[in-house]
């Protein structure tokens, strides 16, 4: 069975989780599309409610952020380009499937996160992330995504 993604569950609270989760991976190869970002903060005192400044960030910008020591993700969509392609509107998996775009990013209610990915080596990377932050991870195979949404 092809393995395409992961379902991850984190605990409810302030955390650094994107960066965990990303741990080990190139992040400088892509381009981050943020389409939600409901991420709270705190800089110099008072509370933020979007870690990212921007909808577009290159790998730099992206490692920068997700690096911060402590944020609460609510909503998030993020989704990951090679550097130099073109990038569409992604609804369901299999238009993540036709496209260019290598990852998805998705977290809902905080707790439920799910990760997709087309390179199976980056996959097993973050499932092993995943695994030693403690996080409940389990791999997603094509028959189980097909037809999901992929809008946070």
């Amino acid at each position: 069975m092809e393995m395409i993604g992961l379902d991850i569950r984190v605990e409810n609270s302030y955390s650094n989780n994107l960066y965990k989760i990303f741990d080990g991976i190139d992040l400088l190869k892509y381009v981050w599309e943020i389409h939600t970002d409901s991420i709270l903060y705190t800089e110099n005192g008072s509370l933020k409610e979007s870690l990212f400044r921007d909808d577009l960030l290159n790998g730099e910008d992206f490692l920068r952020c997700i690096s911060r020591d402590s944020y609460y993700m609510i909503f998030v969509d993020i989704k990951a380009y090679p550097i130099g392609s073109k990038s569409i509107e992604i609804k369901t998996f299999e238009d993540f499937s036709k496209s260019n775009c290598e990852m998805v990013l998705l977290c809902a209610d905080t707790i439920f996160i799910e990760f997709y990915c087309k390179d199976r080596s980056v996959l097993d990377k973050v499932y092993s992330s995943c695994i030693e932050n403690q996080f409940e991870t389990k791999y997603l195979t094509v028959e189980d995504v097909s037809g999901r949404s992929f809008v946070a």
